[in-house]
């Protein structure tokens, strides 16, 4: 790999247009994470898309440095009189510190001076994950460092590690290609950057939080932090006056249509609020644009025009599903009545569908404002789905009929049909290897033909699991949103209350027992009550205890994967202690719970 330091003069755009004034190339890596090379299986504007995403560090203004093209997210540094302010910290450690050291290859004033603040636009992973290359717990505790983010942020990462970390993490895998190889028949790009790093992420808690504003210096430099809720229910921006500088977060996610629906699954992203936060920013007359994902904008025209014009594909989304709905269209004929942008919108370079896609925002819309049914009663208690499918071939002829049907379309190149045909038959029988390889031809077809990476990336990854690539791969998809800082980082309270929806109800259905965790290093105690399938947790120790267990937080912590099989080492080797009840109500209680099984849940092959 070539790393070079030009010097800091103005250069002209290159790799693939760009908006506004020519970019300051502060730093040049000269590497691509991107696959951007040309290919029949990638479409040509997918490939142009890749050629946006050199690993670069432009200096934007006087002070304002952006890195690009390193990892799924941008760094921003600010430099200060006696410090600096770092702005999101990518997903990982390892490209935050590439980042950090091509950084202070530009001037080696930059590592003379300390990091004073660290930002979280928001919470997600790609934002924070690699927050230890600039901070840890010695240098929060002593006020060196500060973590700055919106009130809300703590909230957002307690759901997602707590509730839904393995199947965010299975369909994460699958949206960013976690699982595929790089190149022609593989990922591309991420969409909104080069990569997703695979590395396991570090997580340290916000120090300072605010609401709706928080005008602050840091390192002697102004900055207006103002919130702007979008993509994010936390999603926070930043106006440097002195600089003309707005520091955009992912209210503007790079140079692509905003993903106001994502496949890996979020709740509801509102579309009115999301624009109305564009509005707010709009306010400021900025001279300079800079994303947390996408190259930055200069020019205070080019700046008005990029958040005009995402601001207003974002209202045509909501505004037209609205119409729609009204008629009594069904989340699908929405997508099949707005499949697009208008022309004049559908052309402009910051628009273009790489990650979010008109058909799938629309669903969305829908969705957030009705719910999930259509309006016709056939649709409140169908058949199961394997019944229907059964039935469904049964009148089509059988399943010889019908795998000569998709295979007949495969033949056709009508690669939508043949994938719909041969998922009858896998519903049927997800033993079917035959109806599996033609459904997984059909999803390959479709992936390379599709300028989304996310419908990219999931076609690939499905064709995969289809093939059974992914059969026994071990699966650790909860890692990026329950790591082991993101558990200490919440209180303790929230962790038990995510053993509630790993109850299995049928294993306890005649089960009352309560489990009392006694923490002696934190003077707390929490109860689990396990009621008949549904678990209860207390604070403090309740009238009814039927087993009582005493340890550490530091021992609960290392526990917490797989208490129930873990817990017996504990009991063994003294750091957990049975203060009352018997080994025997103990294994009861976690009977009753479903255990772990290592292997990826099954999303196309089902």
């Amino acid at each position: 790999m070539t790393r070079c330091c030009p010097t800091l003069s103005r250069q002209p755009a290159f790799d693939a247009p760009h908006v506004g004034e020519p970019l300051d190339v502060a730093f040049d890596a000269g590497v691509n994470l991107a696959f951007a090379a040309a290919a029949p299986t990638v479409p040509l504007k997918l490939t142009e898309h890749s050629r946006r995403m050199a690993q670069r560090i432009y200096r934007v203004a006087e002070r304002v440095y952006c890195a690009v093209g390193y990892a799924l997210a941008n760094i921003i540094f600010v430099v200060g009189d006696d410090g600096i302010v770092v702005i999101d910290a990518t997903e990982a450690v390892s490209a935050a510190r590439r980042i950090y050291e091509d950084f202070c290859a530009i001037d080696p004033r930059h590592r003379a001076l300390p990091v004073k603040a660290v930002v979280y636009t928001h919470n997600h992973t790609d934002h924070t994950g690699g927050v230890r290359a600039f901070a840890d717990e010695a240098a929060l505790a002593s006020g060196r460092v500060e973590i700055i983010a919106h009130r809300s942020l703590m909230d957002a990462v307690i759901n997602n590690a707590n509730l839904v970390a393995p199947i965010l993490g299975t369909r994460s895998a699958y949206s960013f290609g976690a699982l595929l190889p790089s190149g022609a028949a593989g990922k591309v790009n991420a969409g909104i950057g080069p990569v997703l790093v695979a590395e396991p992420a570090t997580f340290l808690a916000p120090t300072r939080v605010f609401d709706e504003r928080l005008d602050i210096a840091l390192a002697g430099v102004r900055f207006e932090f103002r919130y702007a809720p979008s993509e994010a229910d936390d999603e926070i921006v930043m106006w440097l006056p002195d600089l003309g500088v707005l520091l955009s977060a992912e209210v503007v996610q790079g140079e692509c249509l905003a993903n106001v629906h994502t496949l890996r699954g979020t709740r509801y992203r509102d579309p009115v609020r999301w624009y109305r936060s564009l509005d707010m920013m709009r306010g400021f007359g900025a001279t300079h644009l800079v994303p947390a994902h996408g190259r930055p904008v200069s020019g205070a025209a080019a700046v008005e025009d990029v958040l005009s014009v995402y601001r207003d594909a974002i209202q045509f989304i909501h505004d037209q599903a609205i119409r729609h709905m009204n008629h009594g269209l069904t989340p699908d004929e929405l997508a099949d009545a707005i499949p697009a942008l208008p022309p004049h919108l559908a052309v402009h370079p910051w628009l273009g569908e790489y990650y979010g896609t008109v058909k799938h925002a629309v669903r969305q819309v829908y969705v957030g404002q009705l719910g999930w049914f259509d309006g016709d009663p056939a649709s409140l208690d169908p058949l199961p789905r394997v019944e229907r499918a059964r039935r469904m071939v049964d009148m089509m002829g059988g399943a010889q009929a019908v795998h000569a049907a998709a295979v007949a379309a495969l033949d056709g190149h009508d690669w939508r049909w043949a994938a719909e045909l041969a998922a009858l038959l896998v519903r049927i029988d997800t033993a079917d290897m035959d109806a599996r390889r033609v459904k997984a031809r059909a999803l390959r077809e479709l992936g390379f033909r599709t300028e989304n990476t996310n419908w990219r990336n999931w076609y690939l990854s499905a064709a995969n699991e289809l093939e059974r690539a992914y059969d026994d791969l071990p699966f650790g998809g909860a890692a990026a949103f329950a790591s082991t800082d993101v558990l200490r980082a919440q209180p303790l309270r929230n962790l038990f209350q995510g053993f509630g929806v790993r109850v299995d109800p049928a294993r306890c259905a005649h089960t009352h027992l309560t489990l009392v965790f006694r923490i002696a290093d934190r003077n707390e105690t929490y109860a689990l009550e396990l009621r008949r399938g549904v678990l209860q947790v207390h604070e403090g120790e309740p009238a009814r205890c039927d087993v009582r267990l005493a340890l550490d937080a530091q021992t609960l912590y290392a526990l917490l994967g797989d208490l129930a099989t873990r817990l017996p080492a504990g009991l063994a080797d003294g750091s957990v202690v049975l203060e009352r009840g018997t080994r025997e109500q103990l294994l009861a209680f976690f009977d009753g719970f479903e255990r772990p099984t290592g292997r990826m849940p099954a999303l196309a092959a089902r």
